[in-house]
């Protein structure tokens, strides 16, 4: 469960630090399923929103797959879309794209595209 938590403070980086959001937190459950676990998001107000992971398929595809839930989990959350696209109103959506996980425009697929992690770092 710990490279799940270090996976999910990627994302939560990424997502954190607009006054909309209430920097949640990500606890994690075994699955019902060999190699699932379940995953809920929540903040201090006791909103929450869960989903399953699959563990089995390498830090690439659980960092993908936790970048489209709890992306999915905020809109849910605080009815807003995060990470915003530079210069739209768009959410990003993750990809994989040589072999890392990013955040892509989804009207531009050759377009803009940021390292999960990394939004807000000043480098997108």
């Amino acid at each position: 469960m710990e490279r799940l938590d270090e996976l999910a403070k990627l994302v939560l980086r990424d997502l954190s630090g607009d006054e909309v959001v209430d920097s949640p937190t990500v606890s994690y459950l075994p699955g019902k399923c060999e190699g699932y676990v379940e995953a809920l998001v929540a903040d201090s107000a006791g909103m929450a929103c869960g989903f399953t992971v699959n563990t089995t398929e390498g830090d690439r595809g659980v960092l993908h797959a936790l970048a489209d839930k709890i992306s999915d989990a905020f809109v849910e959350l605080y009815s807003v879309g995060l990470p915003v696209v530079p210069g739209t109103h768009r959410p990003a959506v993750p990809a994989i794209t040589n072999d890392v996980v990013v955040w892509t425009d989804p009207n531009n697929g050759d377009g803009w595209s940021c390292p999960v992690g990394e939004y807000r770092q000043g480098r997108v």
